[in-house]
């Protein structure tokens, strides 16, 4: 299916335990193959269960014994794409869906991503592009994919990777989740170390302030 793509400045941080399951709204356009990919990676008989996404499921899934992932698949259609930004909003990282067999449709995917990330709601959450459908003989590959999104120009606050899928065969989702785990520890331990440094630098602030009265 080709190679996958990673961007990032900084090395994954080791991955941690923790203790609720990870909070993640994938979107991404109508029929590109979201809710194949969450029951994929949760049922045998996933395919019987696929029906039109309404307005969203929601299904924790386990891709190993110590990763957990709450997911909320939000529908694609048009109509309901204003509403994204309201599930996006504190959430541990985005999923966004691609069709790679439909080329019609990529630069379409490329407004509603970079609408999403400009969003002030998203507060630099990590981002997992996976490239659907890989397994059609007319999909992009994934460098392709990468260059039609312009995804080097994505907000430098977001961690992103683009991972090659098919939903159909099953392959590169599990891989994918798991690049995403070791993302958003990255993300928390740079808030945290964030948060960290402007409370050292006001106590010192603080320091100075009485120094100078005294």
């Amino acid at each position: 299916m080709g190679n996958s793509v990673v961007v990032s400045v900084r090395r994954f941080r080791p991955r941690i335990k923790f203790r609720r399951p990870f909070h993640v709204v994938m979107l991404g356009l109508d029929r590109s193959g979201k809710t194949a990919i969450l029951y994929r990676s949760k049922w045998k008989d996933w395919k019987e269960r696929i029906v039109p996404t309404p307005v969203f499921n929601v299904e924790t899934v386990r891709p190993s014994k110590d990763l957990r992932f709450k997911i909320w698949d939000v529908s694609g259609k048009e109509h309901i794409r204003p509403l994204w930004k309201a599930y996006a909003r504190q959430t541990d990282a985005i999923i966004f869906v691609v069709d790679s067999a439909n080329e019609d449709r990529i630069e379409e995917a490329k407004e509603e991503l970079f609408n999403l990330v400009n969003s002030a709601q998203i507060n630099g959450a990590p981002i997992l592009i996976f490239a659907n459908k890989q397994d059609l003989p007319n999909a992009s590959a994934p460098m392709e994919i990468t260059r039609k999104l312009s995804l080097h120009n994505l907000n430098s606050r977001h961690l992103w990777y683009l991972q090659p899928t098919s939903a159909v065969c099953g392959d590169g989702i599990a891989e994918g989740l798991r690049v995403l785990s070791d993302m958003i520890t990255q993300w928390k331990a740079d808030i945290k170390n964030l948060k960290s440094g402007r409370r050292k630098r006001k106590a010192v602030s603080r320091s100075n302030s009485v120094n100078n009265i005294l």
